[in-house]
């Protein structure tokens, strides 16, 4: 049986433990997320809303309304059917895509995608 002492310096040297190899560890930067493999460039993906080819030959790409169109980079996180997009500013900040569903037909199936620029929201 172990006395109440010996627990305490089972529990202290656990801790103690644990808090050295919580030094070691490096930090996660926010570039990790660039290399993970749910994590894609998907500029080409979208099209701009006033872009004409956006109601024409691009008609079934998602639309994206932001100051710089697609000329900033656009990337998307995807895990499970939950995610996320972000487009980078020239400045580097990495601003959230607000995604909104557009019906565009009788069914509930017909929608194209819209996303909407969110200058206050950074990821």
């Amino acid at each position: 049986m172990i006395g109440a002492s010996m627990l305490k310096k089972i529990l202290a040297a656990s801790a103690l433990a644990i808090g050295i190899s919580a030094v070691g560890v490096a930090p996660a930067s926010a570039d990790d997320i660039y290399d993970n493999i749910f994590t894609t460039e998907s500029t080409e993906h979208y099209v701009s809303v006033f872009d004409p080819t956006a109601y024409g030959a691009r008609s079934q790409d998602p639309l994206i309304l932001s100051p710089y169109g697609t000329s900033q980079p656009i990337w998307c996180f995807s895990f499970h059917g939950q995610g996320s997009c972000w487009q980078i500013a020239p400045s580097g900040a990495e601003h959230m895509l607000e995604s909104v569903s557009i019906p565009t037909g009788s069914s509930a199936g017909s929608s194209r995608g819209l996303a909407v620029y969110n200058p206050f929201s950074v990821r």
